[in-house]
C-alpha cells in the first residue's frame, strides 16, 4: 500500500466544515470563527483579496502517478494554475477562491488525500527521508512507517487542538536525510539484537529560539512507534503553553521541564497508553512494479551524460535506477505534472516522492525506463539542465502571499539564479554538488535556512528613514543522527545586494573546495569570518535620493513596507524598526566626532513606532516624541529643552535615557512607567464606550493605536474603532483577538468598518 487511510472521523469533520462554510459564505458566521475551522484543514488566507492556499498531506512525500494526474487537474481549474510542492514533501495549491475549496477538498479525499491537520496547532504532515526504500546506506525502508503515522495520528481527536504546532518525522540511515534530529517527535532507523526500531529524537525545531532534538530513547521496537509518538504529544497537549503562542512549541515546554522532569510525565502517558491496549500500529510494507532488469548492460548515451551524472543514483536494489528531479522554486505547472503523471503510470505506483527541498524523486525504474524520461523532464523546470546548486535553492512563498513573511526569497532566488546563469561558462558549480541555499522570507523558519549551507531570513532596516528589506546570514549546517548542528550567523546583507553576496562566497568556497570534506567543514575552519567580512560589503545600500531600487523588494511594485502582514503578527516588523534605529543610535554615539543633531533625531524617533507614529522629517519627529514621550511624562520635562536649540552635549544623555525607556518595554509595548501612571480614562464607568477613529491609518500603524487606546481602559470595557476597507478591516480584528481581547462586532459604516472590541 502506498496511501495513508482517511478515518471516518475525518469524514464526520468535513460535514461539520462545509455547514461552516456555507454559514461563512451566508454571512451567518463570522470570519475569525470560520478560520477556526478551515485553517485545521490545511486552507489559509493569503495576502491577496479573496486568495487562500490549500494545503495537501502527502505523508513521506509518497503519491502515485493517478494522484498527481488529479492534483494537476485541480491546479487547473481551481490555483493559479500550478502544484507548489511545501517544505515538509507535501502540495499546495494557491490563489483559490474561498467558494471552492470544498470541491477541492472531497476531490482529494476521493484519491486517498486529505489537508486535515494541514495547518493550525495540529500533526502536520508525517515526513520522510527521501530515499526510503532506494537508498544504498539504509537500515530499512521507513516509508511503510510515515504512512501508519499518518493514518493513525488522524484517527485521534488531540491531534487537531494542540498548544502548537507538532511535527513528526523518519530517517532511514544516520545521515538524517528526514531531518530527525530536528523535529518534535524523530525516528532513525536502527536494527537491535535482530529487532527492528528506531532511535527516537525529541524537542527539535526551527524558527525562534530553534533547538536541536534530545535523544530521549536509544533504542523504540517498531511496534512501539505510535505509543511513543502519542505519549509525547499527549505530554504536550497536558502541559504546552496555550496563552504565548511564540513560545508554545514542544521545545520551549522541554526547556522549561528539563529531561528528568520530561521523562517522569512521558511515563505516565505511555503507561496510560498502555492500559487503554490502543496503541498498536499495522504498519504495510510497500508494493512495487519492477520491470526488467536481465536486459543487457545499459550504456549512457553521451547526449545525456551530463544529466546522468547530476541526477541520477543506483539504487540498493540491483538494476534499478532513481532519479532528483529538481523543481524551480517548488512550482510544477499543470501541463508539467500531467506529462511526467501519464510518463510514469505504466511503471506503478511506487516511483514518485516530493521532498522537503522542494523538489522530487522519480524511483523502481530501470535504466532505460529512467533514460526515457530525459526529454520530458527537460522540459519540466527550468533547473533540470543546470549544475544541482539551482535546483537545491529552498524558498518559502514569504511576502508575496505569506501573511507573515517580511521578505520576498523567492523573488531573490530568481535574482540569484539570473546572475548565476552568466557565469556558467565560467564557473564549475558541478563541483558544488550538494551544496544547499535556503532562504526564508522571516524567523520562521518555513525555508528552513538553519539547515542550509547558505541560509538566510529576512528582516526590516532602515536608511534615512526608509525602510528596506534585508537578510540575516547562517553558514555551515549539519545533519546526523550523531549530531546535528544549525547554521551559524554569518552577518547580514540587503536585499539588493543578495545575488552579489552569493556569488562572491561561491567564488570563495570554489577556491577551498577540494581541500576540505563539506562547506561546514570549511565553516569552521576560518570560513565563518571570510564570509562575515564578504557580508560587509553588502550591508549598506545608497540613499533614497541616488538610487531607489533597493528600497523596492524582489517582483514588487510598491516600496518596501510591512503593510500586510497579518493575524498575530503587526508588532513582529515594528521591533525591527526599532533596533535599526536602536543600533544606529548607538554607532552615532560612538563615533569620536558625533553628529549631535543626528543623535537628537534617532532618540526622538526611536520609540515613536510604539505609538502608532512613522514621522520621518525632523519637524515631524519632534513633534510627535514631544506629544508622547514628554507630555505624557514617560521621560522628564527636562529632556524636552534638548531637542531645541544646541543642547549638544546633553543630546547624549537623551539618547541613553530613550534606550533605557526601550529596555523597559513589554511584549504589549507598554513601558514599566506606564504601570505606574494613572491613566485617567481608567476612571471612567465601565459601561461607557470608548471610541478612536482610525480611518485613513495603515497597517501596523492602526494595530498599533488601537493598543494604545486598549491600554487606556479597564478589563471588560468596551473600545469602538473605525478602520478602512481591505487590510485594515483584514488585519486589526484578528490581531487583536489573538492577544486574547474579544471582536464583539464588526459593522459596516459608511466606507469603512466600525469594530466594538471588549478588553480581556
Amino acid at each position: 500500500m502506498s496511501r495513508y487511510e482517511i478515518p471516518q472521523m475525518v469524514y464526520d469533520d468535513l460535514k461539520v466544515f462545509k455547514k461552516n462554510h456555507a454559514d461563512f459564505l451566508a454571512g451567518t458566521l463570522d470570519e475569525l470563527t470560520f478560520k477556526t475551522m478551515r485553517v485545521p484543514f490545511g486552507v489559509y488566507e493569503q495576502r491577496a483579496d479573496n486568495t487562500f492556499m490549500v494545503r495537501i498531506k502527502l505523508a513521506g512525500g509518497i503519491l502515485t502517478p493517478t494522484q498527481l494526474l488529479t492534483l494537476a487537474d485541480l491546479a487547473q481549474k481551481y490555483a493559479h494554475e500550478a502544484i507548489h510542492i511545501t517544505t515538509r514533501g507535501g502540495a499546495q495549491l494557491h490563489y483559490v477562491k474561498i467558494e471552492d475549496i470544498i470541491s477541492i477538498i472531497e476531490t482529494l479525499h476521493s484519491i486517498d488525500l486529505s489537508g486535515r491537520g494541514g495547518g493550525g496547532n495540529t500533526v502536520r504532515n508525517v515526513m520522510a527521508d527521501p530515499l526510503a526504500g532506494t537508498a544504498q546506506d539504509e537500515v530499512f525502508d521507513v516509508s511503510p512507517y510515515a504512512l501508519a503515522m499518518t493514518s493513525k495520528m488522524l484517527e485521534q481527536k488531540d491531534s487537531f487542538a494542540l498548544p502548537r504546532k507538532f511535527k513528526i518525522t523518519f530517517s532511514g540511515s544516520e545521515a538524517d536525510r528526514g531531518y530527525a534530529t530536528i523535529h518534535d517527535v524523530g525516528f532513525i532507523a536502527k536494527i537491535q539484537d535482530g529487532v527492528k526500531g528506531f532511535k527516537l529524537f525529541t524537542a527539535g525545531g526551527m524558527g525562534a529560539k530553534s533547538r536541536l532534538g534530545t535523544l530521549l530513547r536509544d533504542f523504540v521496537p517498531d511496534t512501539e512507534v505510535f505509543l511513543y509518538a502519542q505519549a509525547i504529544k499527549q505530554v504536550f497537549d497536558q502541559n504546552g503553553n496555550r496563552k504565548n503562542k511564540h513560545a508554545a512549541r514542544l521545545r520551549f515546554l522541554f526547556e522549561d521541564l528539563g529531561l528528568t522532569e520530561f521523562n517522569k510525565l512521558l511515563e505516565v502517558e505511555l503507561n496510560d497508553l498502555r492500559a487503554k491496549n490502543d496503541w498498536e500500529m499495522p504498519v504495510v510494507e510497500i508494493e512495487r512494479t519492477v520491470g526488467d532488469t536481465t536486459h543487457e548492460p545499459f550504456v549512457v548515451p553521451q547526449s545525456i551524460s551530463k544529466w546522468w551524472n547530476r541526477y541520477v543514483y543506483a539504487q540498493k536494489q540491483a538494476g534499478l535506477y532513481g532519479c532528483k528531479v529538481p523543481v524551480h522554486l517548488g512550482d510544477i505547472h499543470f501541463e508539467n505534472a500531467r506529462a511526467l503523471a501519464n510518463a510514469l503510470l505504466p511503471f506503478g505506483e511506487d516511483v514518485l516522492r516530493f521532498t522537503g527541498d522542494q523538489n522530487l524523486y522519480i524511483r523502481n525504474l530501470t535504466a532505460p525506463q529512467m533514460a526515457s524520461l530525459h526529454d520530458i523532464l527537460q522540459h519540466f523546470s527550468k533547473d533540470v539542465a543546470k549544475p544541482t546548486l539551482f535546483g537545491d535553492m529552498v524558498a518559502c512563498t514569504g511576502a508575496a502571499t505569506c501573511q507573515l513573511g517580511i521578505a520576498r526569497p523567492r523573488g531573490a532566488v530568481d535574482a540569484i539564479q539570473k546572475r548565476l546563469n552568466k557565469l556558467l561558462d565560467e564557473r564549475d558549480y558541478d563541483a558544488l554538488q550538494g551544496f544547499k541555499i535556503h532562504l526564508s522570507g522571516c524567523p520562521n523558519s518555513c525555508g528552513k535556512h538553519l539547515i542550509g549551507d547558505l541560509g538566510f531570513f529576512g528582516k526590516v532596516q532602515r536608511n534615512e528613514g526608509y525602510s528596506y528589506p534585508a537578510y540575516n546570514v547562517v553558514a555551515g549546517s549539519r545533519t546526523s543522527g550523531d549530531g546535528s548542528v544549525y547554521a551559524q550567523k554569518a552577518g547580514d546583507v540587503a536585499a539588493f545586494h543578495v545575488p552579489a553576496f552569493v556569488e562572491e562566497v561561491l567564488d570563495t568556497w570554489l577556491l577551498h573546495v577540494k581541500a576540505y570534506k563539506s562547506f561546514a567543514d570549511w565553516v569552521d575552519d576560518g570560513g565563518l569570518a571570510v564570509i562575515t567580512e564578504i557580508s560587509k560589503k553588502y550591508v549598506d545600500i545608497p540613499s533614497f535620493k541616488e538610487d531607489k531600487n533597493p528600497y523596492f523588494d524582489y517582483d514588487a511594485v510598491e516600496l518596501f513596507s510591512l503593510k500586510g502582514r497579518g493575524t498575530g503578527e503587526c508588532s513582529a516588523g515594528m521591533y525591527d524598526l526599532i533596533e535599526a534605529d536602536k543600533k544606529a543610535l548607538k554607532e552615532a554615539l560612538e563615533k569620536e566626532e558625533k553628529d549631535f543633531e543626528l543623535i537628537r533625531l534617532l532618540s526622538a524617533r526611536m520609540l515613536l513606532v510604539t505609538r502608532g507614529e512613522d514621522a520621518r522629517d525632523k519637524a515631524g519627529v519632534l513633534k510627535a516624541f514631544k506629544q508622547h514621550f514628554i507630555d505624557t511624562t514617560l521621560l522628564n520635562a527636562y529632556f524636552g529643552t534638548m531637542l531645541e536649540g544646541d543642547a549638544d552635549e546633553k543630546s547624549i544623555e537623551l539618547a541613553e535615557e530613550v534606550i533605557k525607556l526601550y529596555e523597559t518595554m513589554d511584549n504589549t509595548l507598554k513601558f514599566a512607567k506606564e504601570k505606574e501612571l494613572a491613566v485617567s480614562a481608567q476612571a471612567q464607568p465601565e459601561t461607557s464606550a470608548h471610541f478612536k477613529d482610525l480611518s485613513g491609518v495603515a497597517c501596523p500603524m492602526n494595530f498599533v493605536k488601537t493598543k494604545m487606546e486598549l491600554a487606556k481602559i479597564k478589563s471588560g470595557e468596551v473600545l469602538e474603532i473605525l478602520l478602512d476597507d481591505g487590510a485594515p478591516i483584514d488585519n486589526v480584528p484578528k490581531s487583536v483577538a489573538s492577544e486574547g481581547h474579544t471582536v464583539e462586532a464588526t459593522t459596516k459604516e459608511g466606507k469603512g468598518w466600525r469594530v466594538r472590541i471588549v478588553k480581556k
